[in-house]
């Protein structure tokens, strides 16, 4: 009687973490968020480039700060191109 109690038990804690263990794996893969790498090329020197990497920065943050639902996650990739059009073109 004993081992038929213990048998019954099992299987009902079995059938209840099952969906449990397999719910939330299912909500952490969709929580994940998926890296998307942009390059930016900026003259790092000027006033302009200084500018436009905040800006960019600011608004990346400002983005995501309000559509935190989004699966992708945009990754800047910064170059600077040193005043140097033809080396910002190659850096590409």
């Amino acid at each position: 009687m004993r081992r038929k109690m213990t048998h019954h038990l099992l299987i009902s804690l079995l059938i209840f973490l099952f969906p449990l263990i397999f719910f939330t794996e299912m909500a952490m893969a969709e929580n994940t968020k998926i890296p998307v790498k942009v390059g930016v090329v900026l003259d790092l020197d000027t006033w302009g480039g200084k500018m436009g990497l905040s800006c960019i920065s600011m608004a990346l943050s400002d983005f995501y700060a309000s559509h935190c639902h989004y699966n992708t996650s945009i990754l800047l990739r910064i170059r600077d191109s040193k005043s140097d059009v033809v080396g910002a073109a190659a850096a590409v």
